[in-house]
C-alpha cells in the first residue's frame, strides 16, 4: 500500500527519429489491405493505420533507444495548447487543473483550442471527474464542486467536507485522493479508504453529507478489522476522532488499521454497485499479498461485498457491452517489475498490463488482459534496451453504457485505443505517441465530433479518429 501517488513520467526525447512512415496507399509489408497488421511473431501492433500515419518501427509499444516518440496510427493530431495537468471534459469544453486553478478550454474549433477562463481549486485529488445528464452537469475536483451546465462558465457551488485523515496521530490531508461521481451526479466516492459524499441538493452545500464506509467494508475481510468489530471497536472511527487512540494501546501502525481498500472507485449505471480495488503494497500485504477487485452492493446497509476477483484498482472503469454483459477495466500503478518473468505479480509496481474482469450478474471473473507486445516476456530484452517504461496509469471508456473502445494511457507508449466490443479479446485499433500523458490524466471522447481529448505531458491535445478506425468500430453510420 502506498499513501501517496507515484507521479512518474517517463519522457525520453532524443534527436534521432526512428520511424516507419506509410507514404503510399499500397499495403505495408506485414499488413492486410486495410492497413491492419497481420498476425505474426514480430510483435507489431494490429492497429489500423492510415496512409499518412507514422507507424511504430517495430514492436507494439516500443520506442527504441535513441528514438523520439513521434508515432501515430488511426489517430491524427488536430490541435493543441501548452496547458498541462489533471484533465476532464464535457462536450466542447475541457478542464485542466494545475495548482490553484482549473483552466477552461474551449474546443469549439478543434484546431485552435483556447483557454477562455479559470476557476479556483479547493484542495486536490489525483483525478477530476465530470458527469453530464438531463438533470445536472457537475464537475468535482478535490473538495470543489462546480455546476457546468454552461460548460464554458463553471460555477463554484461549494466544498465537500472530506475528513482529515490521521495516521498515528499525524494529519495526512483530506480523504479525497481519487474521486468518482455516480451517473446521477448526486454522489461522490473517494479513496484511499472509502467515503461517499451526498451532493443531491447542489444549490445548498450545507445539506451535503460525508459518510465513512471504510470500516463497513474492511470489517468484511481485513483480519484486524474483523477482530476489532468482534470486540465492539470501530478502528476507523477511533483513528478519525482520536488520532493515536487505540494505536497507543496496541502499538500498531495507522496504515494497518486504516487499510487501502480502494484507489479508483467506479459505479455501475444505476448506482447500485460500486467497484473498488486496492494495490496490495505495504501493510496490505500482511493479509493480502496480491490485490483484489471487489464488487459492493450499495443497496444494502451497510454496503456488502458480493464478489471478488484478482487484480488491482489504481484505475477502475465499469462498462456494459452491446449484448448486455458488464465488465470492469482495471490496473495497478508504476512499473518496477521484470517483464522477463513468465509468472507475473499483480501488486503495486506492476502496471505493465490491465485486467478485463466480467462482473455480469454480480459475478467477478477475469476475462482478459489488456497489454502491449513490448511488455511480454518474449520481448523483454528489447524493452530493457529501449530504456522506456510503457506502463498503464489511467484509462477511460468511450460510452460506459454501450462500450466500443477503451483509451488507455500507457506511459512511454502514449495513448492506446483498444476495441472492447468483445472484452475477452481486446484488440488495439489505434495509438498516438508523441510522448506520455500526464500520469493522472483521463482522456475524453467527444462522440459528436469523433474527437479524443488527451492530457499529454507537454500540453492538452485534440485528436481525430481516422475514418478507417471509425468504420471498424461502427462509430459512424
Amino acid at each position: 500500500m502506498r499513501l501517496g501517488p507515484v507521479h512518474s513520467r517517463h519522457i525520453a526525447r532524443a534527436a534521432a527519429l526512428l520511424a516507419a512512415v506509410c507514404l503510399t496507399t499500397l499495403p505495408i509489408p506485414g499488413t492486410d489491405t486495410t492497413g491492419h497488421a497481420a498476425e505474426s511473431d514480430s510483435g507489431r501492433s494490429p492497429a489500423l493505420c492510415g496512409p499518412n500515419d507514422t507507424r511504430e518501427p517495430g514492436i507494439q509499444g516500443d520506442v527504441p533507444a535513441g528514438a523520439t516518440a513521434d508515432y501515430n496510427c488511426g489517430l491524427t493530431l488536430v490541435g493543441e495548447i501548452p496547458k498541462t495537468g489533471v484533465m476532464q471534459a464535457a462536450g466542447h469544453c475541457a478542464y485542466v487543473a494545475s495548482g490553484a486553478s482549473i483552466s477552461v478550454i474551449d474546443v469549439s474549433d478543434p484546431a485552435n483550442p483556447t483557454e477562455i477562463g479559470t476557476v479556483p481549486t479547493y484542495g486536490a485529488s489525483e483525478t477530476m471527474r465530470a458527469v453530464v445528464n438531463s438533470q445536472r452537469s457537475v464537475l468535482v475536483f478535490g473538495r470543489g464542486v462546480y455546476d457546468i451546465s454552461n460548460c464554458e462558465k463553471p460555477v463554484f457551488k461549494g466544498e465537500i467536507q472530506w475528513p482529515t485523515l490521521h495516521i498515528a496521530g499525524i494529519p495526512q490531508g483530506y480523504a479525497s485522493h481519487d474521486l468518482r461521481v455516480d451517473d446521477a451526479g448526486t454522489t461522490v466516492y473517494s479513496s484511499f479508504g472509502l467515503w461517499k459524499a451526498d451532493i443531491t441538493n447542489l444549490d445548498d452545500p450545507s445539506t451535503w453529507t460525508v459518510t465513512n464506509l471504510t470500516c463497513d467494508i474492511a470489517e468484511q475481510y481485513v483480519p484486524v478489522q474483523m477482530q476489532a468489530k468482534a470486540a465492539g471497536v470501530n478502528l476507523c472511527d477511533d483513528l478519525a476522532k482520536n488520532g493515536n487512540g487505540i494505536l497507543a494501546a496496541t502499538g500498531l501502525q495507522g496504515s494497518l488499521l486504516w487499510p487501502q481498500l480502494s484507489h479508483s472507485p467506479d459505479t455501475n449505471e444505476s448506482g447500485t454497485r460500486l467497484y473498488i480495488g486496492d494495490q496490495s503494497g505495504g501493510s496490505s500485504a500482511l493479509w493480502q499479498p496480491e490485490p483484489e477487485l471487489r464488487v459492493i452492493d450499495l443497496t444494502q446497509s451497510p454496503p456488502k461485498i458480493i464478489a471478488e476477483a484478482p487484480g488491482a484498482g489504481h484505475s477502475v472503469d465499469w462498462f456494459r457491452t452491446a449484448d448486455g454483459r458488464e465488465f470492469v477495466l482495471h490496473a495497478n500503478e508504476a512499473g518496477t517489475g521484470d517483464t522477463c518473468l513468465t509468472k507475473r505479480p499483480e501488486s503495486l509496481g506492476w502496471a505493465y498490463d490491465a485486467d478485463m474482469t466480467e462482473v455480469t450478474h454480480d459475478k467477478a471473473k477475469r476475462a482478459a488482459k489488456v497489454e502491449l507486445a513490448i511488455n511480454k516476456p518474449e520481448f523483454c530484452q528489447a524493452r530493457k534496451a529501449s530504456g522506456q517504461n510503457p506502463t498503464v496509469s489511467y484509462h477511460s471508456i468511450d460510452n460506459p453504457s454501450n462500450a466500443k473502445f477503451a483509451m488507455v494511457s500507457f506511459g512511454s507508449a502514449g495513448l492506446r485505443v483498444f476495441d472492447i466490443r468483445n472484452p475477452t479479446k481486446p484488440t488495439e485499433v489505434a495509438y498516438f505517441n508523441q510522448g506520455p500523458l500526464v500520469h493522472a490524466g483521463v482522456s475524453y471522447y467527444d462522440s459528436a465530433r469523433g474527437l479524443i481529448y488527451i492530457p499529454a505531458a507537454d500540453g492538452f491535445k485534440v485528436l481525430k479518429i481516422e475514418p478507417q478506425v471509425s468504420k471498424h468500430l461502427h462509430l459512424t453510420k
